[in-house]
């Protein structure tokens, strides 16, 4: 088939999946398209790639910077017009405001003070977004909504480029040389991470509808969901020997998190919010020590994944970095200060393949105890919401257990904006377990 058949093709199928999808969340408003299209920036090339105008390497492009703001001036915007109620959002949300003015007050100390300002200001705006759905008439819907607007186009398009536009779907590692399926991404693990949401997503709501005896009144949605998670499945296993073990590991604890609260639902026990909370603060713990040990908690795992004991490199990775961690252990670097250009290029990576040790790069050991906190907090309340609304409660603690095994050996913590941190935040959020916005 000739490629420009088959981007016709792809966009017809993607402009009625949405027109499909608009149908089903006919009570979400319009406003709802600004955090998606927030979200699908964050999931996918930024756009000085796309247009050929990068940038410079630390402040990036300013095609993205002139995007980000007018989506940042659109939230602002539609909040005020709302009339958000800010003092109660703030309030309810410590711990995460918390974390965003320890983000800002660290550029002080960061030797890129004002590249690390404009970085901290996409914290900012993942907030304002995570605002804006919490001021929709039905936000736990206006979740569901987003997530799948991304999923189905971004699913299809990066299927699109793998296929029959490999110059821009398909990328050889930088120092590996491997060749690797990106699609809609920058990089193959992004791939896969967005492949792994996708599919949890998809799969938790396949599961909501068929206890709720809906699956098959609407079977176009049906079909429309199957046939979007098998793009998403196969994609995510890769090419070869070049797929995300981490993404796919990740998934089976998603799939296994929901599951196992399911069985708990049958037998009529609601595990408490200290019991959550314990749970993931155990995986969080995993996770940070992970560089510290050398991997040695990790490999024990990587062989069921076709992965060598050094966790394809990692462990050497962790080696170099763990004592410039030691170096400034309390306050770290400062945010968004550490993986600059000059870096990656003499340590011959993007990041330290372990989530919570960027975080300690950046932001030290005050930065690590403020994330674990906000995590955490998440964990609790999510258990509490078990009572109100069990499937979505379920999902965001599912999603919060991703998260912490994806960081193990992944980077995907180092700053609100990462579109796994930013989604495993927006679910929980959705459950309005106190109220944050006026209705």
């Amino acid at each position: 088939m000739p490629p420009q058949v088959a981007l016709l093709l792809c966009t017809l199928f993607v402009v009625s999946l949405l027109r499909l999808e608009r149908r089903v969340s006919s009570s979400v408003s319009s406003a709802s398209w600004i955090p998606t299209l927030w979200l699908m920036a964050v999931a996918s090339k930024p756009l000085g790639i796309w247009f050929g105008t990068a940038g410079d390497p630390e402040a990036g492009s300013p095609l993205d910077r002139l995007f980000l703001s007018a989506l940042l001036f659109l939230a602002v915007t539609g909040l005020f017009r709302r009339q958000f109620n800010w003092s109660t959002a703030l309030s309810v949300n410590r711990w995460l405001i918390l974390l965003l003015g320890y983000m800002l007050l660290s550029t002080a100390w960061s030797d890129l003070t004002f590249v690390a300002f404009k970085r901290w200001t996409r914290e900012l705006i993942m907030v304002l977004m995570l605002f804006l759905l919490l001021s929709e008439i039905n936000p736990a819907e206006a979740f569901a909504s987003v997530l799948r607007r991304v999923a189905y186009i971004l699913m299809p398009f990066s299927l699109l480029l793998i296929k029959y536009y490999p110059a821009l779907g398909v990328a050889y590692g930088r120092w590996s040389g491997e060749l690797m399926w990106i699609g809609m991404t920058v990089h193959k693990n992004c791939l896969g991470r967005l492949c792994m949401i996708v599919s949890a997503f998809l799969i938790w709501d396949s599961l909501r509808r068929w206890r709720a005896g809906s699956l098959w009144s609407d079977r176009w949605r049906t079909v429309a969901d199957c046939g979007v998670l098998m793009i998403a499945l196969y994609m995510l296993r890769g090419p070869g020997k070049a797929y995300s073990a981490t993404s796919i590991a990740t998934l089976l604890v998603g799939i296994a998190t929901l599951l196992g609260l399911q069985w708990l639902r049958r037998c009529n026990f609601l595990p408490s919010g200290r019991c959550v909370a314990a749970g993931l603060l155990g995986l969080f713990v995993f996770g940070v020590a992970a560089p510290f040990v050398g991997g040695a908690n990790v490999a024990r795992f990587s062989g069921a994944l076709g992965r060598d004991d050094t966790l394809t490199g990692r462990t050497q990775t962790w080696a170099e970095l763990v004592p410039l961690v030691k170096e400034r252990p309390i306050l770290g670097v400062g945010f968004g200060s550490f993986w600059t250009a000059a870096r990656r290029e003499f340590y011959e990576m993007s990041h330290g393949h372990n989530g919570y040790l960027d975080v300690l790069l950046d932001l030290g050991a005050v930065g690590i105890f403020v994330w674990v906190g906000v995590l955490v907090t998440y964990a609790e309340k999510a258990a509490v919401a078990l009572t109100l609304d069990y499937d979505r409660a379920a999902l965001a603690i599912a999603l919060l257990a991703m998260s912490a095994v994806y960081n193990t050996s992944e980077s995907a913590l180092s700053d609100m904006s990462e579109f796994l941190t930013a989604v495993a935040a927006f679910p929980f959020r959705a459950l309005r377990v106190s109220p944050c916005a006026r209705l």
